[in-house]
């Protein structure tokens, strides 16, 4: 395996607050871990950092491509805590699974095709035309769900994927995770406690510990 991403004593946080320090961290392509700790150790951050969209503080955050030549055109899917969306916007479901769709495909019959295999493998096909105010919350994250594999990304990373929802969808999703994300793909999965019953092997990141 090679690496697709290394932090080099990183600096996390914001312009008045530091929440990571002296962080050193390799992922080599194809890895999947956990990302744990107690609520305001600073994962949210450090994925939100991840994405580029909050700027590191200091150290060096570097991605690479599959011939590990560094790049700054990494693929990456980010799916966030559902309550952080607002349930009220204007938008309907193929319109959030078209949103993740590369920019380059112009086709609308092509487009359309695709939205409909999404939601068809995360199993909302029938809600394509509903807004998500009218969702679930199950509902809602599987639709986030298909939008963030729309793109096939090398990096794909959940957000508290299976909180706020009930026992039955916790089960369901997680089966989807292993189901729908390629082997290949390096997921990074932000949780309180390591990923129980899933399959294939995890590493662990542990935040807040002394």
């Amino acid at each position: 395996m090679s690496t697709i991403l290394r932090l080099e004593d990183a600096r996390i946080g914001y312009a008045d607050t530091l929440v990571l320090e002296h962080l050193d961290w390799s992922i080599q392509r194809g890895e999947h871990w956990a990302i744990t700790g107690p609520n305001g150790c600073g994962k949210t951050t450090l994925m939100r950092t991840l994405l580029r969209l909050i700027p590191l503080r200091g150290g060096r955050l570097s991605y690479f491509d599959a011939a590990g030549r560094e790049t700054n055109a990494l693929v990456t899917s980010y799916l966030p805590q559902i309550n952080q969306i607002d349930r009220h916007f204007p938008i309907r479901v193929w319109e959030v699974i078209d949103s993740g769709l590369p920019q380059g495909m112009r086709d609308a019959e092509t487009r359309r095709r695709e939205q409909r295999a999404l939601a068809e493998a995360v199993g909302v096909e029938e809600y394509l035309d509903q807004p998500i105010g009218r969702l679930s919350g199950g509902q809602l994250q599987r639709t986030l769900l298909a939008r963030a594999l729309a793109s096939q990304p090398e990096l794909l990373i959940l957000d508290e994927p299976l909180s706020f929802l009930d026992r039955a969808y916790k089960q369901s999703f997680q089966r989807l995770l292993e189901e729908l994300v390629p082997q290949e793909a390096t997921l990074l999965v932000v949780t309180h406690d390591m990923t129980s019953g899933a399959a294939g092997e995890w590493k662990e990141l542990q935040l807040g510990q002394d």
